[in-house]
């Protein structure tokens, strides 16, 4: 039997680009990181207490950013 590590490097994740090429995947993933960076820092004010009040939607950017960039319309 493997050790854990070897494991680990023996699984690969599977990904279904459904024919979108690089560019279109690094703009979206660009486009989802910025909202999660903003989301980090306000958390991070929150907690020092510089803000009183934020509703966290950590987990949701591609919501918005799908919607804003049209996957899915036919």
């Amino acid at each position: 039997m493997d050790s854990p590590a070897v494991e680990h490097k023996k699984r690969v994740m599977m990904f279904d680009r459904k024919n979108y090429d690089d560019e279109t995947l690094l703009n979206l993933y660009k486009a989802i990181l910025l909202p999660r960076m903003i989301e980090e820092k306000m958390l991070l004010l929150l907690r020092k207490g510089k803000i009183s009040k934020w509703f966290s939607g950590i987990g949701q950017e591609a919501i918005s950013v799908g919607l804003d960039n049209g996957i899915g319309q036919r």
